[in-house]
């Protein structure tokens, strides 16, 4: 349907094999530990030695991916799907392909009025999948945080010093995301309301361009809020339910031309 589809799956793909790594590195930090401690005979050492040989390659295999993932990969990526709103948005050929059954506004004239159509509705169902992913990511934050805490606080229990500077320094390191998620839904609720005034005042054609490109630019600028990813999972759980909903929506504010 997109002619960046590619891409999208080869990001999500390595973002998921990072996700693996992270976790991998994470047990290893548990069970290395224990081998070292159970570690009384040659076989066990070299187990050992072994294990946390490829623990060191997976930290630089996981940080090498991270790098090409994020700072190459996925702004490549971000760049194709702007261009891709902005061939189907105003009928430019940026794009090799067009933007063809991703958006539901086809029956409008491209434009700058179909331009920030396409903006709302972006903005609907990232709105809508980010609170959805609440829950999972105060789970996954929490049980890591709180497993990170213990493994430390073993490691240096006798440590007076130490146990609270770490707390505060773990507890700020995982509970961020949560913080920054929050934020990024605050934003786009924001912007959505400005979307609903925008449709309910009706649009003056003088002023079209201009609030396009005023729409477009803050609902990009609200994306960099976003610290994690999206989830493919809750997209597609949710896309038949916010489809609907939005064509609710278009009804309910007359956003047709």
């Amino acid at each position: 349907l997109v002619p960046y589809e590619a891409d999208y799956n080869r990001l999500s793909k390595y973002r998921k094999i990072g996700t693996w790594g992270l976790w991998t590195i994470s047990a290893c930090t548990v069970i290395l530990p224990v081998l070292n401690y159970f570690s009384t005979n040659a076989v066990a050492q070299t187990i050992y030695n072994v294990i946390n040989f490829l623990y060191f390659l997976i930290i630089i295999f996981y940080y090498i991916l991270n790098i090409y993932t994020e700072t190459f990969l996925y702004p490549a990526t971000a760049r194709k799907r702007r261009k891709g709103f902005i061939d189907n948005s105003l009928g430019s050929k940026f794009l090799e392909k067009p933007v063809e059954g991703y958006y539901t506004n086809d029956k409008l004239s491209q434009g700058p009025y179909k331009m920030i159509v396409n903006c709302a509705e972006n903005c609907y169902f990232t709105k809508s999948i980010a609170k959805a992913m609440i829950p999972q990511i105060i789970v996954k934050n929490v049980l890591c945080g709180l497993a990170f805490l213990t493994i430390a606080y073993i490691g240096i229990k006798d440590s007076l010093v130490a146990i609270p500077i770490l707390q505060i320094l773990l507890s700020t390191l995982f509970f961020t995301e949560l913080v920054h998620h929050i934020n990024f839904i605050e934003k786009l609720e924001q912007l959505f309301e400005q979307f609903k005034t925008f449709f309910i005042n009706k649009p003056n054609e003088q002023q079209l361009l201009q609030e396009a490109v005023l729409f477009f630019l803050d609902y990009e600028t609200t994306l960099a809020y976003n610290k994690a990813p999206l989830s493919d999972a809750v997209y597609e759980r949710l896309n038949e339910q916010l489809s609907k909903e939005w064509e609710e929506l278009k009804d309910r504010y007359e956003i047709y031309k």
